[in-house]
């Protein structure tokens, strides 16, 4: 039986999806904590469905985003699965309640942090009794 050329092109085109999916995949991986994260729940608590707590962390250690109602910038010192959150400065805006208890409880948590790990594509950040305080997803 020949191999038509149709199947060769199907082949072909089946791997080259699967290579640039494997690639993908592994970029993502290896970026680990490294990019854009939205908070999905603080403190084992699932945040507001109108408010957004954001923590963006660049290559160099530097993060910022939104609590929820202000802006912030910082630093991350990080070592392989151990972090250390330095000062973060803050915008000072009044909004409504919700935002602001958001935003003050995704800052509260942020300042506990000492580790962090991955799992199920989830940011994970960890406090120093091993608990979790933030549950992020890529944006």
């Amino acid at each position: 039986m020949a191999f038509s050329s149709t199947k060769l092109i199907q082949s072909a085109v089946i791997s080259a999806g699967l290579m640039l999916a494997g690639f993908s995949t592994a970029n993502a991986a290896e970026s680990g904590i490294y990019g854009n994260w939205i908070t999905e729940r603080i403190q084992g608590h699932k945040v507001h469905a109108k408010v957004q707590s954001t923590l963006d962390i660049a290559q160099d250690g530097k993060i910022s985003g939104s609590g929820g109602c202000n802006r912030y910038m910082g630093g991350m010192e990080i070592k392989g699965d151990k972090v250390k959150v330095q000062p973060v400065g803050a915008t000072l805006m009044a909004c409504p309640p919700p935002m602001m208890q958001q935003d003050s409880k995704f800052h509260a948590a942020l300042n506990l942090v000492t580790s962090w790990k991955i799992s199920k594509n989830k940011l994970i950040l960890i406090d120093s009794k091993n608990r979790e305080v933030l549950r992020l997803k890529r944006a």
